[in-house]
């Protein structure tokens, strides 16, 4: 039971138990035994959250044999009706299909990632750092992110990692953004190699088969559960915002609502612009389809008024624009570091389409057009 009463409607905002669930919209708490409550508004009351592995539970102990629960009414009628002719066995002995067995086990998530390149001296905050930046890690049982790091036979470390993350979906990102980057910016030596952890070299002939006397860890029924719970909640946090790391603070939700445009500097230079008359129309479709690998990019804007090289990228989604400053920060271009960051909706940059450099931009039409002419008096 729950250390108190359940919490009433009008207690809901003020109740630390109570939270709002961004998946369906409803009031949710949790009683000290790990059960979520979801409030029912049209019965009034607290009623069990049932989820896919529960429906599954109930429908495995009710389900009778020979139907599928998936299945219209109709046609098992008629396929049942076609078969009457032929009598049942029931003298057999009943044996589970090992291939049925077999897919439901294929069917599991890989949810790790295999790391290598790693600095001999890297430590485990470091990966924490760089490798939540991109979703919840699993936990083991005492609360730690579950990150492994290999040992060579004299003890020291090999370089090479494991990585578990909660979902499945942070796996792919981390893979997009993190594989061949630097796990320290500006240090070479640190690039990181990953890969999707493969495991089936355990179930496989040829190594060595683990020992069979190892003693077995007894798994707390409950404390997995609140584990399970706590992570649930890390991750509703993840998502609370902009779908992409945790909420903001209440001072920043005000200036950065949609986060969905990137501020990328030093791309260009004013001199660069004045000797290169093709260089915006080609720096922006540059920039647009390097930004594309990371999510659907709406709008490319260079601002050829500002010394310090700006331009904005606005992303679709605000996960997109997060892992843009993630792998466009500190990366070298042209010779110059380029600095990345989420717009915060203060900043101002100017630009010569505006109605006071009219004339500007026309001068760089007419030296556009210069351009064209020469080349084909060239060619």
């Amino acid at each position: 039971m729950a250390s108190g009463p359940p919490p009433l409607p009008d207690a809901f905002k003020d109740d630390p138990r109570v939270f709002l669930s961004t998946e369906t919209h409803t009031w949710r708490y949790e009683e000290d035994d790990g059960t979520e409550m979801e409030y029912n508004s049209a019965k009034g009351g607290w009623l069990p959250v049932i989820d896919d592995d529960l429906m599954k539970q109930q429908q495995a102990a009710y389900a009778v044999a020979g139907v599928d629960e998936e299945t219209p009414a109709a046609p098992v009628l008629a396929r049942d009706s076609k078969k009457r002719k032929a009598a049942p066995d029931y003298t057999g002995v009943t044996v589970p299909d090992p291939a049925a067995k077999r897919g439901k086990q294929d069917k599991s998530k890989n949810t790790s990632i295999y790391v290598t390149g790693l600095p001999l001296d890297t430590t485990d905050e470091e990966l924490i750092t760089a490798f939540s930046r991109f979703g919840v890690l699993e936990e083991d049982y005492d609360g730690e992110p579950k990150v492994k790091m290999y040992a060579k036979d004299d003890g020291t470390f090999s370089g090479e990692a494991l990585v578990v993350y909660f979902k499945e979906d942070s796996v792919s990102l981390a893979l997009n953004i993190l594989d061949e980057s630097e796990l320290r910016l500006g240090d070479p030596k640190s690039v990181m190699h990953l890969a999707r952890a493969d495991f089936a070299h355990k179930h496989g002939g040829g190594g060595s088969a683990p020992a069979n006397n190892q003693p077995r860890r007894v798994v707390d029924k409950k404390k997995a559960t609140r584990r399970i719970v706590k992570m649930q909640k890390k991750l509703e946090e993840w998502n609370d915002e902009d779908g992409f790391g945790p909420a903001l603070a209440p001072e920043e939700t005000t200036t950065n609502k949609p986060g969905r445009v990137v501020v990328l500097k030093h791309m260009f230079t004013l001199q660069e612009l004045e000797e290169d008359a093709t260089l915006l129309l080609d720096l922006k479709e540059d920039v647009r389809d390097e930004c594309a690998s990371l999510g659907e990019v709406t709008n490319v804007v260079l601002f050829d008024q500002e010394p310090d090289g700006i331009m904005t990228v606005k992303f679709k989604d605000p996960l997109s624009a997060q892992a843009c400053v993630v792998k466009m920060n500190g990366r070298f271009f042209a010779g110059r570091r380029i600095e990345a960051s989420v717009f915060f909706g203060k900043q101002r940059f100017r630009r010569s389409d505006t109605e006071d450099e009219q004339g500007t931009e026309e001068e760089r039409l007419a030296r556009f057009n210069d351009f064209i002419m020469q080349q084909d008096e060239e060619d």
